[in-house]
């Protein structure tokens, strides 16, 4: 497919996991994704400056978020990430796969999952993830 023309609707967003790099495979059943990136800054506000705070770059940081209705027999799902709860892994937010969008990338630790079922309601998890190094934007080819 083409690139993506327009405003793009969210249904068209996912998040793809694995513990190897360059395998990631969508995690099933998602509802919803997102993904935020954050540039600390450093105070370097001194006397010489005037009585104005001075900032200079800092750190860079990158989370995702993700909630899926939870199935058992999902070949990708809850167990597969709570599995690697100690360990690195990949993620990867993504438009579908259309030729020049672009996708996030990153090696992450998984920071939380929530698993949430209420009377006669649909059985759900959430799951976040922080960036652990270079977050990269590629453009699909």
């Amino acid at each position: 497919m083409a690139q993506t023309t327009g405003p793009m609707n969210g249904t068209d967003m996912a998040v793809y996991f694995s513990d190897t790099e360059g395998s990631e495979v969508l995690v099933a059943h998602a509802t919803s994704c997102s993904f935020d990136f954050t540039h600390d800054s450093r105070d370097i506000t001194t006397k010489d400056s005037g009585a104005w705070r001075e900032l200079a770059e800092g750190l860079r940081s990158a989370s995702l978020s993700t909630e899926h209705l939870y199935a058992e027999d999902a070949t990708v799902g809850l167990d597969e990430l709570f599995a690697t709860s100690r360990d690195k892994c990949y993620v990867v937010f993504t438009p579908k796969e259309n030729v020049g969008d672009t996708r996030i990338r990153f090696e992450a630790r998984l920071a939380s999952i929530s698993i949430s079922g209420g009377v006669e309601d649909n059985v759900t998890y959430s799951a976040s993830f922080d960036s652990s190094g270079t977050v990269t934007r590629e453009v699909i080819t």
